[in-house]
């Protein structure tokens, strides 16, 4: 099954084989007694969280995993410290406790009454049970944080069990730079450590990249460097066509069709995969395009809404940005001066822009510029002036394109509908309160219907209360709208250029009067 609000594991986890297996590596070399440190880079969402549970599930009896989140503190302060140091508690003890020290931080008579309950505690040395006693009442100060990176090496030797501390978004804690360097405490501390391990990760690949690879960063040497990316395009398709359920199975040629269109980042495909299942099958491009147009393609599609947050959180209120990184997704791959000619701003401006885009954009080895995410891109399009005919550029034909260019410069947003809300037609067409159903030919004239088909279209458009066009793409690419009003009817229906419509806007407008009027 498909699940894009959760990291997954076991049966749902899937590929990263050789990810996997350099995880497990790394725990291995922990329990040999040469611990070898990683740092997880990869974009937002890409699986980092998933690929640490799983490898925590799988990790060896005699091996405990702790995995934090910096952002499960909010506001980002000091007792970040103390909650990394109860996970591990957990994580070495939850059995014996029977419950969850990180969770209850909040209550120290509670977290003292947790650890008295853990048989392995009572022979603890004093002074060391006297620090856990203390860990939710102490107060957060330098001398605290370091007694707390402590505890995890010091309860793992007392209990002659191994660890590892898999931190994400460790580019947080950068924050705390205004109490003192965590990065240089952590190191100090932990580099002494042969019972605990590190991971570290986060969504910020160049950050993490300087801080392990920097001469001038503490962890400088201390980590090596693991890059996580999309799905290669053979274990996409086979993510979305496995997991999706036996009764309604993705059929392998549309799965590559979504490959095509969304790339291997493995959200995106549950996302998709999830909301493509959510509709009865059989499945086809048909069923694709409205499952796209309201995920991606609608101010309130889960997708869209996730883009939306990333576009607040890159570009703000600063138009400069906004407009920097919309220039770079409409044209890209493209130079730097071509951005600052689009956006009107020197070529040394652009620069500090594009910096300031940081991991967003990526600089091609000829360096030209790209949005480094090619799907955000696509919703960087479309929420852009015109952007109304990007759906039908990624997921329609090339008749679809030209009529959805050619209504797009009337000021008509398209959309694509589910099969239910659509009746009979490929397109809904949308300005202001009208309402224009399209059906897409592409023949050449005059084009024929049959009187099932052509009543069909009739019907819907009246059930829903809509105008409703033929548009017909002939073999030159031209595009002409057509009245039903003037079809010739006999034993087939046909249409010919002479039922073209010249004004679409005055057309429609003489309709909705003659509806008022009557």
């Amino acid at each position: 099954m498909f699940r894009s609000s959760a990291p997954v594991t076991a049966s749902g986890f899937r590929d990263r084989t050789s990810e996997i297996a350099r995880v497990l590596s790394s725990f291995e070399a922990l329990q040999a007694g040469a611990p070898r440190w990683l740092a997880l880079v990869g974009p937002r969402k890409v699986g980092k969280t998933s690929l640490l549970l799983e490898a925590a599930r799988r990790a060896p009896q005699a091996l405990s995993v702790a995995v934090v989140d910096v952002f499960e503190r909010a506001p980002l302060d000091l007792d970040v410290f103390r909650l990394f140091a109860a996970r591990c508690i957990d994580a070495l003890l939850d059995e014996e406790m029977g419950g969850s020290l990180s969770r209850r931080l909040h209550a120290p008579a509670e977290v003292r009454a947790l650890l008295h309950r853990a048989p392995s505690l009572r022979t603890l040395d004093p002074g060391l049970r006297t620090d856990l006693d203390r860990l939710a009442d102490d107060e957060a100060t330098g001398d605290t944080v370091r007694r707390w990176l402590e505890l995890p090496e010091e309860l793992c030797i007392a209990l002659d069990r191994t660890l590892v501390l898999a931190i994400d978004e460790v580019q947080e804690l950068m924050g705390l730079t205004r109490y003192f360097e965590p990065f240089a405490l952590m190191r100090s501390v932990w580099q002494r450590h042969q019972r605990v391990g590190y991971v570290i990760s986060g969504s910020a690949p160049s950050v993490l990249r300087e801080l392990v690879t920097s001469r001038h960063s503490p962890f400088f040497q201390h980590f090596h460097l693991f890059e996580l990316g999309p799905f290669e395009r053979v274990d996409a398709v086979e993510l979305l066509v496995e997991a999706s359920p036996p009764d309604r199975r993705i059929p392998g040629a549309l799965a590559e069709r979504i490959v095509d269109i969304v790339g291997g980042h493995p959200f995106y495909l549950q996302m998709v995969g999830e909301a493509l299942v959510s509709e009865p099958p059989p499945y086809d491009d048909a069923t694709l395009k409205p499952v796209l147009q309201g995920l991606l393609f609608s101010r309130t599609g889960r997708l869209s809404l996730y883009f939306h947050n990333e576009y607040a959180r890159l570009v703000g209120h600063a138009a400069t940005l906004a407009a920097t990184l919309q220039a770079i997704a409409q044209e890209g791959p493209v130079r730097v001066t071509d951005v600052a000619r689009t956006i009107g701003a020197s070529t040394a401006s652009t620069v500090r822009y594009i910096e300031r885009l940081g991991d967003a954009v990526q600089r091609d080895d000829d360096g030209r510029y790209r949005v480094a995410d090619a799907l955000f891109g696509t919703w960087v399009r479309w929420r852009s002036p015109g952007g109304t005919v990007v759906p039908m550029s990624i997921v329609g034909d090339e008749a679809e394109q030209r009529v959805a260019r050619i209504l797009a410069e009337l000021g008509f947003d398209l959309v694509y509908q589910s099969r239910a809300s659509r009746g009979a037609f490929d397109l809904l067409a949308l300005r202001g309160p009208d309402q224009l159903g399209l059906q897409v030919e592409r023949a050449p004239f005059p084009l024929r219907f049959g009187k099932r088909e052509w009543n069909r279209m009739d019907a819907d458009a009246r059930r829903w209360g809509w105008h409703w066009v033929i548009a017909a793409v002939d073999a030159e690419g031209e595009v002409h709208v057509l009245d039903p009003a003037k079809a010739r009817r006999g034993r087939e229906i046909r249409l010919g250029p002479e039922a073209g419509i010249d004004n679409l806007l005055r057309w429609i407008d003489e309709r909705r009067s003659a509806e008022w009027s009557g």
